[in-house]
């Protein structure tokens, strides 16, 4: 299971903007819905890194949080009445990540659970982890520093059939279409899509057996 908990920045200065987070994280595929945890902090439990993924790229693009990841164990049903409920290796992990993730500039942190082996040196999990983090700290900018007229060209073009229909909807010519298009890097982030599942699927897999349990 994955642990995503997303904690407001700045919040003491600005608005309470987890309404608005929990309505744009609505179609996210979950095991346990996304839920105010606290203040200014969501949390939610999910089953797929792709939908994982998801949730960062939501909440990348609003651009006012701190994404933390925790993989690992969740106990059975703990989580049946709600995400807050929810107990296990993959809560701590995630704490400890939105914590991590206030530090860095892309403010996404992966972690798993701490292995008995730890101090011998990283363990496997642990490297995927950081490898899948690498990653996203070079993705997040590309959400972060997309202009909304970028946005608004890269909206057009993924409900369009064509470039030029997206064109003709905005009301600029196709080469504009193209300069938005490679100005954003849409296409250099949606690449690193399959590397980013891979590595959480693999920092998750890893957590787990080092854990000595199953793969949920």
């Amino acid at each position: 299971m994955y642990v995503v908990t997303i904690d407001q920045r700045r919040s003491r200065s600005s608005a309470d903007r987890v309404p608005s987070l929990l309505t744009a994280l609505g179609g996210i595929p979950v095991a346990a819905a996304f839920e105010r945890t606290a203040g200014d902090e969501v949390q939610g439990l999910l089953e797929d890194p792709a939908a994982v993924r998801s949730a960062l790229l939501v909440a990348l693009r609003q651009g006012d949080w701190h994404c933390g990841v925790g993989a690992g164990e969740v106990d059975d049903e703990s989580y049946s009445s709600g995400t807050r409920a929810g107990r296990g290796d993959a809560y701590i992990a995630a704490r400890s990540a939105v914590d991590a993730a206030k530090g860095l500039p892309g403010s996404v942190a992966i972690r798993v659970p701490e292995s008995a082996g730890a101090q011998d040196g990283p363990t496997a999990a642990t490297a995927w982890a950081a490898d899948c983090e690498a990653v996203w700290a070079l993705v997040a900018p590309l959400v972060l520093g997309r202009t909304e007229a970028q946005w608004r060209v890269v909206d057009a073009v993924d409900r369009s059939p064509t470039q030029a229909a997206a064109a003709e909807e905005l009301g600029i010519t196709p080469a504009s279409v193209t300069g938005a298009l490679r100005a954003s890097r849409i296409r250099d982030e949606r690449a690193a899509y399959p590397v980013l599942d891979r590595l959480l699927a693999g920092a998750h897999a890893a957590a787990t057996d080092e854990r000595g349990g199953s793969t949920r």
